[in-house]
């Protein structure tokens, strides 16, 4: 089969190659454990992993980590060479014994290193459903991650509540947008901070007020809106240095979530205290496998019903052909991109 592969770092156009593999196994898998930086093989203190499918694969969604990981700034290692993609749906056509009731089923999953989801069959594991028959591949495509990612730096780690000021920054992507629609839907004044009137539109859509950094300084702008009362939290998938300069307009005990790192991983500057502010971490990746697997069922049986209502909707902004993945991946780098990409497989 033909899948997009990495080999070496270097920006996504230019690394990622299409190259002939094989298909993965359950063979191939018996002898893979899992770790914080992926699959790995059995030994010493690792066990191998039992809980897995294997996708014939009808679409699969793009997001920064497909640009961190090329580029080598992802926050984990990953071993080359590795087929790229995080997240996608397709039919399982085999599965670890724990999942055979899912054989012949549509699901979507997170797909891990080296067995990414830009290649016609992947390996899914834990983190998966099955899709309703009212939601389309590309809708499912884009869901699990940013819904999960978010539920989790919203509510679990940023304890948001209704009535307050929320700011997010990068809030027209595919998990900034999930943020959003996840604080509108508590009660929250959101504020998004975006680059672009195509950005403004679709984050004003959501609910959201929004501040346009391409148009003036948007430290500057989101005072503007919210006066001198400041935001009570802040979401950040961004980071960077435009993460740091958001606490300038953050209220004292107020919380800044750190759940991405669009911009860039810094020292963070430790007379944060002086402020009595709160630093968040929120990532689903440091928990053990059951209270992964806990986490995940949690947050899906509370999503949705917001699905179901209209609160929460996956965003896709563009569906693209398998060939055009290096472009689809530039796009996104460059910050061309909103929502979820999708590719066709």
């Amino acid at each position: 089969m033909q899948a997009w592969r990495v080999h070496r770092h270097g920006e996504p156009g230019d690394v990622l190659v299409l190259d002939e593999i094989a298909e993965p196994t359950a063979a191939d898998l018996a002898g893979l454990g899992m770790h914080m930086s992926g699959w790995v093989p059995v030994g010493p203190g690792i066990e191998p992993f039992g809980d897995w499918v294997i996708l014939r694969m009808t679409v699969a969604a793009l997001a920064l980590p497909d640009v961190t990981m090329a580029r080598g700034t992802y926050p984990v290692p990953v071993a080359m060479p590795y087929v790229s993609g995080q997240e996608g749906v397709g039919v399982v056509i085999d599965a670890a014994p724990g999942r055979r009731d899912l054989l012949g089923s549509r699901v979507a999953a997170v797909c891990i290193q080296p067995f990414g989801s830009l290649a016609p069959v992947s390996v899914g594991i834990s983190t998966m459903f099955e899709v309703p028959e009212t939601m389309s591949d590309e809708d499912a495509a884009a869901f699990m991650i940013p819904a999960h990612t978010a539920w989790h730096a919203v509510h679990r780690r940023g304890q948001v509540r209704a009535g307050e000021t929320v700011a997010v920054l990068g809030a027209a992507g595919g998990l900034g947008a999930a943020i959003v629609q996840l604080c509108v839907a508590a009660g929250c004044e959101v504020i998004a901070v975006v680059g672009g009137a195509e950005k403004v539109a679709v984050v004003e859509g959501l609910g959201a007020r929004a501040v346009d950094h391409t148009t003036g300084d948007f430290v500057v702008g989101v005072h503007d809106v919210v006066g001198t009362r400041g935001v009570d939290v802040i979401i950040d998938p961004v980071q960077g240095e435009a993460g740091a300069r958001m606490r300038d307009v953050l209220v004292p005990d107020g919380r800044h979530v750190l759940c991405g790192h669009a911009g860039g991983l810094i020292a963070h500057d430790p007379h944060f205290y002086v402020r009595n502010h709160t630093l968040v971490g929120a990532t689903l990746g440091g928990y053990p496998r059951e209270e992964m697997q806990r986490i995940h069922a949690e947050t899906q049986a509370t999503i949705e019903p917001l699905l179901t209502d209209g609160r929460y909707r996956p965003l896709v902004s563009r569906v693209v052909e398998f060939a055009d993945v290096p472009a689809a991946v530039t796009d996104l780098a460059e910050r061309r991109t909103w929502g979820r990409v999708v590719v066709r497989i």
